[in-house]
C-alpha cells in the first residue's frame, strides 16, 4: 500500500484547532488509517490565535509531524517563489509548506483554503483540496 500524507496549512490546522467537526473527523481518520499529517513549524505560529483553547490546540498538534523550516527548504522555497512569480512574505509561509509537500515520498494532498496559490507553488504533483 503506497504512503500517503496529509499537509495541512494555517487555515486547516486552525479549523482542527477550533473543533471544526469536518477537520476534527479528517484527523481522526487519518490517524485510523495510518495516514501521516505533516505541516511546518511556521504554520503553527501563523495558525495559533486568541480563539483557540490550548488543551484543544495541544490535542490537534499531538498527532502532526511538526517539520523545521531549514535553510536549505528556506533556499528551496525561495527558488519556488522566483520560478512562480510571488514573492513577499505573504507567500513566505506558503511556500516553505509546499516545499514540505513536494518532498513527500507516495501520495500527498495539501488543505488549504489558498489552493490557487498553493497550487502554482506544488505543481502537479501534490493533490491540492480547498477547504
Amino acid at each position: 500500500m503506497p504512503e500517503i500524507t496529509y499537509v495541512l496549512d494555517c487555515e486547516a490546522l486552525s479549523r482542527a484547532a477550533l473543533g471544526n467537526p469536518e477537520m476534527k473527523g479528517r484527523l481522526k481518520d487519518a490517524h485510523r488509517a495510518g495516514i501521516r499529517v505533516v505541516t511546518s513549524s511556521m504554520t503553527l505560529v501563523e495558525a495559533y490565535h486568541g480563539k483557540i483553547r490550548r488543551p484543544v490546540w495541544e490535542w490537534a498538534m499531538s498527532g502532526i509531524v511538526v517539520e523545521p523550516v531549514t535553510k536549505d527548504i528556506a533556499d528551496e522555497a525561495i527558488r519556488l517563489l522566483r520560478e512562480t512569480g510571488l514573492h513577499g512574505h505573504e507567500y513566505a509561509i506558503d511556500a516553505t509548506l509546499a516545499v514540505i509537500a513536494n518532498r513527500r515520498s507516495g501520495r500527498t494532498a495539501l488543505f488549504t483554503s489558498d489552493a490557487d496559490d498553493l497550487g502554482k507553488l506544488c505543481g502537479k504533483r501534490v493533490q491540492v483540496r480547498a477547504l
